[in-house]
């Protein structure tokens, strides 16, 4: 992962956070056949599971994404047409997210805008905070808010409150420290999307303020206002 061409390195815990959460992509086409982990799958859906990577290195997609989630079906004994289903559902959201987040994307923001958008982030929203990028790296704002909306936060909640944060100038540092002080929060109990509001009253603005917020249609219910 590249530094952010603000001139801030990116820490080790910015990265060992965002590789943890995401799957690196790597292409395995070069790896030996009775070293490939895939073997323990069943004829036909190793077959249908390749025929898969073959068309994401022909749509010059990641592979290493769709490997990772057949090998998570097999550690968890999943039927084979419930590991074909979610391959191909992390194959589609791949294909979507670089639709909405352009060409020029980077592998790992490529990995973490399909994470969002199986989390529940619409394409135009994913497509909003590529465009005010500024030649910032989308891929810890990305994986911060897929975590919450898998703690709990409610999708709207989180989406805009990422956006705004991006747009007010956030970097990385900050969003990880967001997501930490809303993992304490959470285990002592708060409101996934009080904790939220709450931690991210507490970042500074770095930046003029968003010109228009990802269109949710749904603003946070009464019982996640934050506390004052």
């Amino acid at each position: 992962m590249k530094a952010p061409p603000s001139g801030r390195a990116v820490s080790p815990l910015v990265l060992v956070f965002a590789l943890a959460s995401i799957a690196h992509a790597q292409d395995s086409s070069s790896r030996p056949r009775d070293l490939d982990p895939l073997s323990r799958l069943n004829d036909a859906t190793r077959y249908a599971v390749e025929l898969l990577l073959d068309s994401a290195r022909v749509a010059g997609l990641p592979t290493r994404p769709l490997e990772s989630t057949a090998l998570e079906g097999i550690a968890k004994r999943a039927d084979g047409r419930r590991i074909v289903i979610q391959v191909r559902t992390v194959f589609r959201s791949l294909r979507e997210a670089r639709a909405a987040l352009g060409l020029a994307v980077s592998s790992d923001e490529l990995i973490a805008g399909a994470g969002a958008l199986r989390v529940g982030v619409s394409p135009s929203e994913l497509s909003l905070l590529a465009r005010s990028r500024h030649d910032k790296q989308l891929t810890v704002p990305l994986v911060v808010l897929c975590d919450l909306v898998t703690r709990g936060v409610p999708r709207d909640t989180a989406t805009q409150t990422i956006f705004q944060l991006w747009q007010h100038g956030a970097a990385d540092d900050d969003f990880l420290g967001l997501w930490r002080g809303v993992e304490r929060d959470i285990v002592s109990g708060t409101a996934p999307g009080v904790a939220l509001l709450n931690r991210a009253r507490e970042i500074p603005s770095r930046g003029p303020p968003p010109t228009a917020p990802p269109a949710s249609g749904a603003r946070p219910e009464a019982s996640e206002t934050p506390n004052p």
